[in-house]
């Protein structure tokens, strides 16, 4: 997010101790939008210290931004392939399960996975803080969309069979409690899916990555894989596997500002400049035969092996005995 997002308030900063392990010592890792990056010294936890106040965050997700604004973004952001790979992710979990269950989208926003979701025979739900993720599900028919945080809206005990927790846990200033009441509302053996930005990918560890989508203020945590297994056992949950996936941000390591359908639409909520012009024009067509070749070699050494693909994925099940 730019900083135009939050120009029109003066927001409150304050010192927080790591969100991961609570340690309090901490060296300085780099500066993002005038906010400042630290290593927990402890668990190794990248964070923002200090950051915004709760009461700020919220003003950020609930008063600042215009329903019809989202709306319309959140309409060009799920193109055919953001479908398509909702598709690949719930073909996922329903191989995992002998039959599609009740699903939680947390942070559900205009609730287009909770609609491919109820496409696809679940019982989808979302949950969303901000009042017009109802509004862009409902103009859309989409039902059972739930505003409110999620400890406040009291879903029964082992409700859900699967919690989808995309982009989210690296807005989160205590996630540790948010999982936990995860926890609580999966039944035993359930599944919770989890995908953040992942810290440890290539264009980052060269110093040349442009943290385009992931930008303080609202971005809080800088996942590892090491740190989000962590955040995730120490919550309870077992992990079956941590793995990464999405690209490898080719673009900024020579130089130039990632390619994507959901940078593209950011970039195109907002007037074009020459640089989003030249940026279009460098994007390519389709996949080349020499891609489709050096995919499956760089998706086993790159994204299994190294875990150095731009988006960090991880399956983990409450236990299925407490």
């Amino acid at each position: 997010m730019s900083t135009t997002d939050t120009s029109q308030k003066n927001l409150s900063l304050v010192d927080v101790p790591c969100p991961l392990c609570g340690g309090m010592d901490r060296r300085y890792e780099r500066t993002l939008n005038g906010y400042r990056l630290v290593r927990c010294l402890c668990c190794g936890a990248v964070h923002q210290n200090p950051q915004c106040t709760v009461g700020d965050l919220m003003y950020i997700y609930k008063e600042k931004r215009d329903a019809g604004f989202l709306i319309d973004l959140y309409k060009r952001l799920h193109t055919d392939s953001v479908l398509a790979e909702y598709d690949r992710k719930l073909a996922i979990l329903e191989s995992l399960l002998p039959t599609k269950g009740r699903i939680l989208d947390f942070a559900c926003a205009a609730a287009y996975f909770v609609e491919q979701a109820s496409r696809r025979g679940w019982d989808a739900h979302g949950v969303d803080v901000g009042d017009w993720s109802r509004t862009a599900a409902e103009s859309r028919g989409v039902r059972n969309v739930h505003v409110g945080l999620l400890s406040e809206l009291r879903f029964p005990d082992g409700y859900f069979d699967v919690v989808f927790a995309a982009q989210v846990l690296e807005h989160l200033p205590s996630p540790a409690g948010d999982l936990a009441e995860i926890r609580r509302i999966l039944r035993p053996g359930g599944i919770l899916y989890v995908d953040v930005p992942n810290y440890h990918t290539l264009p980052i560890m060269l110093n040349r990555d442009d943290f385009y989508l992931n930008m303080p203020p609202q971005h809080l945590l800088y996942f590892t894989p090491k740190t989000l297994r962590k955040l995730l056992c120490d919550s309870g949950f077992e992990v079956d596997w941590v793995r990464t996936e999405g690209g490898l941000k080719w673009e900024n390591l020579i130089g130039r500002p990632v390619v994507s359908d959901v940078a593209d639409a950011y970039r195109s909520s907002s007037s074009k400049s020459p640089e989003s012009a030249r940026i279009e024009a460098a994007s390519p067509m389709g996949p080349s035969t020499l891609k489709k070749v050096l995919r499956p070699l760089v998706k086993t050494l790159f994204y299994q092996w190294a875990k150095v693909g731009m988006v960090l994925v991880a399956l983990a099940r409450r236990p299925p005995h407490c």
